[in-house]
């Protein structure tokens, strides 16, 4: 209804093995709707989701979440070595929480963070969160339209 095509639906607990990754859905804890003509519409179960390559190293992006025990889950079936963190506050986690995710629950390499400076509630930058991660892991800031190769 609002302009999307070739779906591919998934629940958290499920997996799709495409061309040469599987993509797995992860809980995540945080509302899901929009704004149509005025009023809120829901949009299903908000989901982290883990990406893990044939060859290279498996991404966890974490979907906007609060921090959550069952993450050590997440660690302990997927093994991901890059971690995409909300780190905005207010609508996910704030910078120390979400550090306080990645040292209790994770074994990251490299984690980027993300859901900050999108508009004036947010966090306008990470660096409460790289400032709490006490340099480990590594943090990639991408510019906007930046890429990282992994």
């Amino acid at each position: 209804g609002q302009g999307a095509s070739n779906i591919n639906p998934g629940n958290p607990g499920g997996t799709i093995a495409l061309d040469d990754f599987r993509v797995s859905f992860t809980p995540a804890f945080h509302s899901s709707s929009t704004i149509v003509d005025g009023k809120p519409v829901y949009l299903g179960n908000p989901m982290g989701i883990v990406i893990a390559p044939e060859a290279g190293p498996v991404v966890y992006h974490m979907g906007d979440t609060a921090i959550f025990s069952d993450m050590a889950l997440v660690h302990e079936l997927y093994r991901p070595k890059i971690g995409i963190v909300p780190v905005g506050d207010r609508f996910t986690m704030g910078g120390k929480i979400a550090a306080e995710a990645v040292h209790r629950y994770f074994d990251f390499e490299t984690v980027i963070p993300c859901h900050y400076g999108t508009f004036d509630v947010l966090a306008q930058n990470p660096s409460e969160f790289v400032a709490a991660l006490g340099g480990k892991p590594r943090v990639f800031v991408p510019a906007i339209g930046e890429t990282l190769e992994v």
